[in-house]
């Protein structure tokens, strides 16, 4: 993606004015894949971490929700040291759509930004991860990897770690931003719900559904777009019997021009 590349170029160029300490794990194999741990900091009682995933040519690995097919990712931390919390922070993804389901993915390569939250501040930390992940191209395989990573206070930068942390950290969809980039609106008409969104232009924009638990429907489909307010039909196939979409709260991703913000929304 453009936007990938140039968020590359821009971080390592930043990258060479912090002095901030970063480590990385090596490299671990895995289906049709590798993965390897990210630590740049620390920053008071937080660092900036990251699980970087690349896979092979043609194969993808999924959003947290993975749409009408694919297997989300799962990520253990539990054999970690000095780590009071881990949020896992998730990219905006890409939309892939066979024809007969959609699925939002990532290709070629991904890092989930990682904000830790340290037990004690000044003393080493140690980032342990297992990760279950689906990858897949014509077929799908749940696979398993694991990698370690301890940063010591003094320890000395690493610019490919912050780079990579600081090219993949924009792409985290942002609070909406009323006036210009939010869901104005998203209602219950029979079978469907329809969205509507105010939305910078763009050559590229999008929108992603992450409905309650136990809901598994499709994705928004682009309707229409007129005076900077984009409109988007969910179809509701696929909900639980007898559940009724109004009053539900469903959290929505947005995404144009490289930007993307994701907000919770309540069905009318």
């Amino acid at each position: 993606m453009t936007v990938l590349r140039f968020g590359l170029v821009l971080a390592m160029a930043l990258a060479a004015s912090t002095e901030a300490s970063a480590v990385r794990s090596d490299w671990v194999a895995a289906d049709e894949a590798k993965m390897r741990l990210l630590i740049a900091g620390p920053r008071d009682r937080h660092v900036a971490a990251g699980i970087e995933i690349v896979l092979e040519p043609g194969w993808h690995t999924y959003w947290h929700n993975p749409g009408e097919t694919g297997v989300p990712p799962v990520f253990d931390f539990s054999g970690s040291r000095n780590i009071a919390n881990v949020e896992v922070l998730y990219p905006v993804p890409e939309r892939l759509d066979d024809g007969t389901s959609v699925s939002l993915v990532y290709n070629d390569a991904v890092v989930f930004p990682l904000k830790v939250t340290l037990a004690k501040p000044g003393e080493p930390v140690t980032l342990d991860v297992q990760a279950i992940f689906g990858v897949c191209a014509e077929v799908c395989i749940p696979t398993r990897a694991s990698a370690a990573a301890t940063l010591a206070p003094d320890a000395p930068r690493d610019p490919l770690a912050e780079a990579r942390l600081d090219a993949f950290a924009p792409l985290v969809p942002k609070p909406a931003e009323p006036g210009r980039f939010e869901v104005l609106s998203a209602m219950a008409e029979g079978d469907a719900i329809l969205i509507t969104v105010r939305m910078p232009d763009s050559t590229y924009s999008d929108l992603f559904a992450d409905p309650p638990e136990g809901w598994y429907i499709g994705q928004p489909r682009f309707v229409s777009r007129a005076e900077g307010v984009s409109r988007y039909r969910l179809s509701l196939a696929g909900k639980p019997k007898d559940a009724a979409a109004r009053g539900k709260t469903f959290s929505f991703v947005a995404a144009a021009g490289g930007e993307a913000i994701e907000q919770d929304v309540e069905i009318r």
